[in-house]
C-alpha cells in the first residue's frame, strides 16, 4: 500500500494547489528527517529551485525537453509506472539535485557519518514519482509561479550557449543521425569558468559538486592538446547529476572540436547520432562493459567508439 501522505492533496484559499510544498515539507522531509536540520534544507531548497526553474519555462517545449532528456539513461527506467516525463521530472529536480551529496562520499558536508544507501535513494525516488504522477503538470506550474526561486537552469544556460544548442539539437533528434554546418556560440558569457589545465588542488567530487576531480581534468586536458578526440562516459548521470556541470564540460568539448559519447549518444559540433533505443545507464562495472558490448541499434561513429573501447578493455 502507498503511503498515505502520498494522496494528500492541500488547496489554498486562493485556489492554488500546495503540491510541490506537500511534498518538500512532509514527505521529502520526513525521508530526510535523520538529517540535521539546516542541512535538510539546503537540499529542501535546491530542490524547490530546481522544480520551479524548470516549471517556469515547462511550456517551452525546446527548453523542457532538453533539460529532461539528460535523465532518460536512468529516468524511463524507474518504477513505478507513469509519464515518461513525469519520471524525467522527479530524476531531474529531485534525484539530480543536492541531495547527491547525501549519498556521496562527501556526505561529511553535512555533518553525517555515512551516506545515505542506494537503497533509501532509490525508494524516494520511487516514492516521489508516485506523488506526482498524481498531479498535473498544468497545477504544478500555477503553484510554482508563486513561488520564490533562483532560475538554476536559466543561468546555467546563459553561461554555456553552444553546449545549450548542441545539447538541444540532441534532446530533439527525431532519425537516428543529424549533420549540420555547426554552431558558432563559441564564448562563454562566463570566462572565469575556462579549464586551467596547468596547475589545480586534488578534488574528491560528488556527483553533484561543479568542481572537476583530477581524472576529470587530465581527460579534458588531453582532449585540449589533441592527445584524445573523444571523452567517453557511460551515461550523463556518469559525467554529472549537476545539470550546469553537464553543460560546462560539454562546452570546453565542443568549443575544442572535440566528441563527447556516451553509450547512446555521438555528440560533436557538425554531427550527432543516437541508439536507435536507449540502453539503461550501468550500475556496476560489469554494466558498463555490457553497455560497451551492445551496439545493437547504433549508427557508424558511435559503433565505432564503442567498438574502440571494448577492444580496449579485453
Amino acid at each position: 500500500m502507498e503511503n498515505e501522505a502520498l494522496t494528500i492533496h492541500i488547496i489554498l484559499e486562493s485556489g492554488w494547489a500546495m503540491e510541490i510544498q506537500e511534498y518538500l515539507n512532509d514527505l521529502l522531509g520526513n525521508q530526510l528527517r535523520e538529517m540535521k536540520y539546516r542541512y535538510r534544507e539546503q537540499i529542501v531548497a535546491d530542490i524547490k529551485n530546481r522544480m520551479c526553474s524548470l516549471l517556469s519555462k515547462w511550456d517551452d517545449e525546446e527548453y523542457r525537453r532538453t533539460i529532461l532528456f539528460v535523465t532518460d539513461e536512468e529516468a524511463l527506467f524507474y518504477e513505478p509506472y507513469a509519464a515518461a516525463e513525469v519520471k524525467e521530472f522527479v530524476v531531474a529536480t529531485i534525484r539530480d539535485s543536492m541531495l547527491e551529496v547525501a549519498a556521496s562520499v562527501n556526505c561529511a558536508q553535512f555533518k553525517m557519518e555515512d551516506p545515505l544507501s542506494d537503497k533509501k535513494i532509490r525508494q524516494m525516488t520511487s516514492d516521489a514519482i508516485a506523488y506526482f504522477r498524481q498531479y498535473s503538470f498544468e497545477s504544478l506550474q500555477e503553484e510554482a509561479r508563486s513561488m520564490e526561486f533562483k532560475d538554476v537552469y536559466g543561468e546555467a544556460i546563459k553561461k554555456y550557449p553552444l553546449a545549450w544548442e548542441i545539447l538541444k539539437k540532441t534532446a530533439l533528434l527525431t532519425a537516428e543521425t543529424l549533420q549540420f554546418a555547426g554552431t558558432n556560440e563559441t564564448v562563454s558569457e562566463y570566462e572565469d569558468q575556462k579549464l586551467d589545465c596547468k596547475t589545480y588542488n586534488k578534488v574528491v567530487c560528488d556527483g553533484y559538486s561543479l568542481d572537476f576531480d583530477d581524472y576529470l581534468k587530465e581527460e579534458l586536458g588531453n582532449l585540449i592538446s589533441g592527445y584524445t578526440e573523444v571523452l567517453y562516459v557511460d551515461s550523463f548521470k556518469i559525467l554529472s547529476r549537476n545539470f550546469e556541470k553537464v553543460l560546462h564540460v560539454l562546452q570546453i568539448i565542443l568549443e575544442n572540436g572535440r566528441t563527447f559519447v556516451t553509450s547512446n549518444y555521438y555528440i560533436s559540433n557538425g554531427y550527432i547520432e543516437k541508439r536507435k533505443e536507449i540502453l539503461r545507464a550501468a550500475h556496476s562495472e560489469k554494466d558498463v562493459f555490457e553497455n560497451l558490448r551492445n551496439r545493437r541499434g547504433t549508427p557508424a561513429e558511435l559503433r565505432n567508439i564503442l567498438k574502440g573501447m571494448a577492444d580496449a578493455e579485453r
